[in-house]
């Protein structure tokens, strides 16, 4: 689907919204009422989700303008802004870096200490919520995540996983100390199974995208890139349930207006946003047989697909050998990346993306001899 023709409200960059008050007792409370909405937010989404109900009502179709201060959706500028500060220090500030031979800049996410963008919604979750325990649902990424913010907190982590997890990252989970727990195959019955052992064990449920907490803390990857690029055009994305677009939508239309154009990038075995957005409402797909194993998702979130109806521009897809020719064009440039973290490079290259066009790589995390066949594969 294109985005060609589509007309979206220009309006001037807003800053984000604070609550200012002159006092410190006060201002702390409402931010910690806001923080309890938030949650809740993450809970009915999930609720939704587990359900099978589409995500809120409201949305308009596809391409529709924006509503000032991201009215009706789960997260806003001022949810993003609250997630930076409560994880400053916690996560690093990733670069910048060229792809060299193209006008593409790469956000390389794949620095971060877990190796992806995954630790920010974690820590801000885990922060934000101050659990006795935490259970995830997880390819990997987010499940390495929370673990790491967990054993940061100084509480007990339980990570659920499909079979098709790779061993390099189980192995990387439980070397932080959680408990995996093994689900049925596909992301609905993986989900449905951490929603209940949480219950079971009187732990959080820390989803995977669908929660307002998670999507904020995501978003903060758009606020560095505002804040870095004002002159920023495009940003693309690698998308599966859509957390991390939302947040870096969300983020950069608040700093720098709607004229930036947001574009997802999913595998095209697993084109359930694309089928999705074109449909109007959430759409569930078979598990996806695609290498990005972080993308095999089977359908957007309840909270987060509200959101790209609303923020991003288009989303587009990607196949596996595209994938692996992106890896192999960052590792021209020695940059590392997993399948799933090639994606927005994939994408941006098939659409001849030009200057000013940031795709953000989301993540390293693939066994290296695994990487090292891919590539060698795409070089020879």
């Amino acid at each position: 689907m294109s985005g060609a023709g589509r007309r979206r409200r220009q309006r001037r960059p807003r800053r984000w919204q604070t609550h200012e008050d002159d006092d410190g007792q006060r201002k702390a409370s409402r931010r910690s009422q806001e923080t309890g909405e938030e949650a809740e937010r993450g809970r009915q989404g999930q609720a939704g989700q587990e359900a099978g109900r589409p995500g809120p009502e409201h949305a308009p179709a596809h391409g529709a303008g924006l509503i000032p201060d991201g009215a009706g959706l789960a997260v806003t500028g001022g949810d993003v802004e609250a997630a930076a500060e409560r994880i400053a220090g916690l996560v690093r500030r990733t670069p910048l870096l060229p792809l060299d031979g193209t006008p593409l800049l790469l956000k390389c996410e794949g620095l971060q200490e877990t190796g992806s963008f995954k630790l920010r919604g974690a820590t801000n979750a885990v922060r934000a919520l101050r659990p006795r325990g935490v259970v995830a649902a997880s390819s990997g990424n987010h499940g390495r995540a929370v673990a790491h913010a967990a054993a940061r907190a100084g509480i007990p982590c339980v990570v659920v996983m499909t079979p098709d997890a790779t061993a390099f990252k189980r192995a990387a989970v439980e070397a932080l100390g959680a408990r995996v727990v093994d689900a049925p195959p596909g992301t609905d019955a993986r989900n449905a199974l951490a929603a209940s052992v949480a219950v079971e064990e009187g732990y959080e449920y820390v989803p995977p995208y669908d929660h307002a907490l998670v999507i904020a803390g995501q978003g903060t990857v758009g606020l560095e890139l505002a804040a870095d690029l004002p002159e920023l055009r495009c940003v693309v994305v690698p998308v599966g349930g859509g957390g991390l677009i939302s947040g870096v939508a969300t983020a950069v239309h608040a700093l720098l207006g709607a004229q930036v154009r947001v574009v997802g990038v999913e595998p095209a075995q697993g084109n359930d946003t694309v089928l999705s957005l074109a449909a109007g409402e959430r759409v569930r797909i078979d598990v996806p047989q695609t290498i990005c194993d972080g993308a095999r998702v089977q359908s957007p979130g309840a909270l987060t697909f509200p959101i790209m109806q609303r923020e991003v521009a288009d989303v587009v897809t990607a196949g596996d050998a595209e994938v692996v020719a992106a890896m192999a064009a960052m590792a021209r440039s020695g940059i590392v990346a997993e399948p799933t973290g090639a994606l927005a490079v994939a994408g941006a290259l098939r659409l001849g993306l030009g200057g000013g066009t940031v795709c953000v790589v989301s993540g390293r995390n693939i066994a290296p001899a695994e990487w090292a066949r891919l590539v060698g594969a795409a070089a020879g």
